[in-house]
């Protein structure tokens, strides 16, 4: 019999161990071993270990006698030569039918060692490691990890259902990610709290494996958890998701037939399971730095995108383009109103039908200020919000049991980030980042101050499109003080206009038209380009249109209404400032209609005849505000029913493309392609070919003005 020190050595062994001493017949030859001692596992694989103790090894072992093994002890017992071997065991009523190698050795003259080995498990194991080693080494999600623990790794070893409880990077938000079950098929992840009294709660705690051979132990582990375990589940094992630098989660396997969880067994899980965590952490430190490398590039694409427009619409447009989907798969801005109350400023989601509801909720149950959490409450209280916990926060906000139904239609999200946007010390609104339930990962406290800057990135580009729109709006109600603002009714005579700002629309132009009545017949015709833009040049615009007006009371002569402005440009400024300008007074006769016309370095006016002629009128003269006597030359025109006569600024030959000018070449193609046209026509043809004529934004403001005699 071995001593006891060799025993407890045997017991520890995975391999079945037994000592058999031999009988010998009466020449000394063995020809049979009865059984003095078999080790644990050895013993795991008799139906009675008790009786066969003692039993003769051809009656317990039959197959040993049909396969060989047993003429290779009785030689091994006779000559003191070990020998080893292999077969495919398939007594199913002792040992696993399977293949396994086996070892004899003698001890002393009568005593033999027998070594049995499960070669078959050994082989499962390492091909299974290597099977999943590759698989692992390609995952690029972590949720291509957790399906190849939940459908490769707990079919392959047994297990008949089990689970991944992952924790969100840099949060102690925990997820059950993946569950397998032979039985049920998948089911969809569900949120886990670490700290119920749970199994797979206490690993995913504090890092310590579990094993329970029978529901028993299990039951008196965890005794709240009894009415959650099943019947099918007779032995479960619980190993952390862990690296050596992170607790990631737990993972559960629960056996349909009781286990030892010898040290063989613990062994593997143990390395199959820590196969997962390494590869978990390898995805998420990619994915960390792939999210830090897209945040960088989405702030660095606003500072590049967020100055080119100072229209308010393009700004959002921008800000949830850069956003969506590389960032969140859901964007939402609300600035506050005049009221002070949040007001949808813009919503955009990767899913249009997602986009569309959103807006929907929003219109019907928009935020409110004293609600306990939410946009409403990002705005009062000016701080951020991070929610991991939707469908218990969504319930929490739900106003009415119409509000959360209609939250609840929502394709749930997983997290959002609502941070506020803030300026000169108070909120303007808020931004909300959105994360759909089949994202990746969620938002983390990592993630906030990312969100505050793209939220004051987007707040400086709202101010400055407000500051643009108020000065733009400032700018065209004063340019239109200086335009007169309803065209008078001419007897026999059609009369159109327009202006347009340049690009600088925030800035009053120069460029100004007028026409008013000075007698019983006859109209004072004005059309000028004060030099410079912003408020020096509407002052001198209105200088020059008041001045007219005035001087035309007196004398409706042009050429006394010029010199009459250049008088008061001079005395009104020490710095020169000039002006181009053409005045006419037209005359309304009986029979005849006649043109008087001066122009102060103006453009000179186009004449398209009747009969499709198209001439220039006027002599040039100097330029007003320069010196005190300007050369100014007055000629009277007749005009015909059927001319159209038509003034311009130079913004309007001056439209610049890279290498040519649309000039008055371009104005008396338009003339001529609407030579049957209203004055109206005329007017809106030759607008949309100075727009047209290059994509580029006016460089100048330009007004054209057009008289047709009827």
């Amino acid at each position: 019999m071995p001593t006891q020190s060799f025993v407890d050595a045997l017991e520890h062994l995975p391999d079945a161990v037994s000592v058999s001493v031999a009988l010998r017949n009466d020449t000394g030859q063995a020809v049979d071993m009865r059984v003095e001692y078999m080790n644990k596992a050895a013993r795991s694989g008799q139906p009675d270990p008790g009786t066969a103790i003692g039993g003769l090894c051809s009656q317990l072992w039959p197959q040993m006698v049909d396969n060989g093994s047993f003429a290779a002890c009785m030689r091994v017992l006779n000559t003191g030569i070990s020998e080893s071997g292999a077969f495919a065991w398939t007594q199913d009523a002792t040992y696993r039918p399977a293949d396994y190698e086996y070892q004899a050795l003698r001890i002393g003259n009568d005593r033999l060692l027998w070594v049995l080995r499960d070669n078959s498990a050994r082989v499962l194991h390492a091909e299974l490691l290597a099977a999943v080693t590759t698989e692992l080494a390609s995952a690029a999600e972590t949720d291509e990890v957790l399906r190849t623990l939940t459908t490769r790794i707990m079919p392959a070893v047994g297990a008949t259902t089990g689970a991944a409880v992952l924790n969100e990077p840099d949060s102690n938000t925990y997820v059950v990610r993946h569950i397998h079950d032979a039985e049920e098929g998948p089911r969809p992840p569900v949120p886990f709290s670490v700290n119920a009294p749970y199994p797979m709660a206490h690993t995913a705690r504090t890092g310590q494996p579990l094993y329970f051979s029978t529901p028993a132990q299990r039951s008196r582990a965890f005794p709240e958890a009894v009415p959650f375990f099943s019947d099918r589940h007779q032995s479960t094992a619980v190993l952390p998701l862990q690296t050596r630098s992170a607790l990631l989660g737990a993972v559960s396997f629960h056996f349909a037939i009781r286990h030892p969880f010898d040290a063989a067994e613990q062994a593997f899980l143990t390395a199959l399971v820590d196969h997962c965590a390494q590869a978990v952490e390898r995805i998420r430190l990619r994915a960390t730095l792939d999210k830090a490398h897209a945040q960088l590039q989405v702030l660095a694409d606003l500072g590049r995108l967020l100055p080119t427009s100072l229209d308010t619409s393009t700004t959002f447009g921008n800000i949830v383009e850069a956003v969506v989907p590389r960032i969140a798969d859901g964007c939402v801005i609300h600035l506050v109103d005049r009221t002070g109350q949040p007001a949808l400023a813009t919503v955009r989601h990767h899913d249009a039908d997602q986009e569309e509801g959103l807006r929907a909720l929003l219109d019907r149950f928009p935020p409110q200020l004293d609600a306990a959490g939410g946009i409403g409450a990002v705005i009062r209280t000016g701080e951020h919000e991070l929610i991991t916990n939707v469908p218990g926060t969504l319930d929490q906000l739900a106003r009415s049991t119409q509000h959360r139904a209609a939250l609840r239609r929502l394709v749930p999200a997983a997290s959002w980030l609502a941070v506020p946007m803030t300026h000169a010390g108070s909120v303007i609104g808020s931004m909300v980042l959105m994360q759909s339930a089949t994202a990746s990962a969620l938002f983390t406290p990592a993630d906030v101050p990312f969100a505050q800057e793209l939220a004051q990135r987007a707040t400086q580009a709202v101010i400055n499109a407000r500051r643009y729109a108020e000065q733009r709006d400032v700018a065209h109600t004063l340019q239109s003080s200086l335009l007169p603002g309803e065209l008078p009714s001419l007897p026999g005579m059609e009369l159109a206009a327009c202006y347009h700002p340049g690009a600088e629309g925030t800035l009053v132009g120069g460029d100004f038209y007028d026409i008013v009545p000075t007698g019983n017949h006859t109209w004072m015709i004005a059309i000028g380009d004060v030099c410079g833009k912003g408020p020096h040049a509407a002052a001198l615009t209105g200088l020059v249109r008041h001045t007219a007006r005035a001087a035309a009371r007196a004398d409706d002569h042009p050429a006394a209404v010029l010199h009459a402005i250049n008088t008061a440009m001079l005395a009104e400024s020490e710095k020169p400032r000039f002006c181009t300008a053409a005045y006419a007074r037209l005359h309304l006769g009986r029979h005849t209609t006649t043109l008087t016309l001066t122009l102060g370095g103006h453009p000179r006016p186009l004449l398209r005849h009747a009969d499709g002629r198209i001439t220039t009128l006027g002599q040039a003269g100097t330029l007003l505000g320069v010196v005190p006597t300007p050369r100014l030359h007055t000629i009277t025109y007749p005009l015909n029913p059927g001319d159209l006569l038509l003034f311009y600024t130079d913004g309007v030959t001056e439209r610049r493309a890279p290498e040519r000018m649309l000039g008055e070449e371009g104005i008396r193609h338009v003339l001529h392609s609407t030579r049957n046209g209203s004055a109206q026509d005329v007017i809106a043809a030759l607008e949309q070919a100075i727009i047209d004529f290059t994509p580029r934004p006016l460089d100048d403001d330009f007004a054209v003005m057009a008289l047709r005699l009827l």
